[in-house]
């Protein structure tokens, strides 16, 4: 009879050791899901803080070619350019988009351009002869900032910047 009962006790001691191990593997499993979960969060911040870097270190190597080129920003003006759905003839609208290409003493960036024809049997490489009728305006949208140099160049950054059209 005391076998029976030191057996008993003994299969109750190992029960219950069974469990509080059983619930102790559960709490280890999470504890590693979070753990495994905190390291893939640290390895995003880790590439997004060496993109940043790298980000931080692409700038300043253009702003050093930027310094190198001659643009300084004292050098230069900006202007506003805001014209929305302007309706202009052909030659018009011509010299004012060649006014805005990039040279040594301007550029432009544009936030938004459109350029459209106003009469439905016109397209914009198709100009209807002089003899038919008067080509209809075309509708011109142009946003954007355009540059233009305040000083003149110096002598080494006409060389650098000579191949710039």
């Amino acid at each position: 009879m005391i076998l029976f009962a030191a057996s008993l006790l003994a299969l109750v001691v190992m029960a219950v050791w069974f469990l509080n191990a059983r619930s102790a593997l559960s709490q280890a499993y999470g504890l590693l899901g979070n753990a495994k979960q905190a390291l893939s969060e640290a390895q995003v911040r880790e590439q997004e803080a060496q993109l940043k870097v790298k980000q931080a270190q692409s700038a300043i190597d253009l702003l050093n070619a930027a310094d190198q080129q001659g643009f300084q920003p004292a050098d230069w003006g900006e202007r506003l350019v805001n014209l929305r759905q302007v309706q202009m003839n052909r030659e018009d609208t011509t010299a004012l988009i060649g006014s805005v290409t990039r040279s040594n003493q301007r550029v432009f960036g544009a936030e938004a351009f459109e350029l459209s024809v106003t009469h439905p049997d016109e397209g914009l490489f198709d100009v209807p002869s002089a003899v038919e009728r008067v080509p209809a305006p075309l509708s011109l949208t142009l946003r954007g900032s355009a540059l233009f140099r305040t000083t003149a160049l110096s002598g080494s950054a006409i060389e650098l910047q000579g191949g710039v059209q």
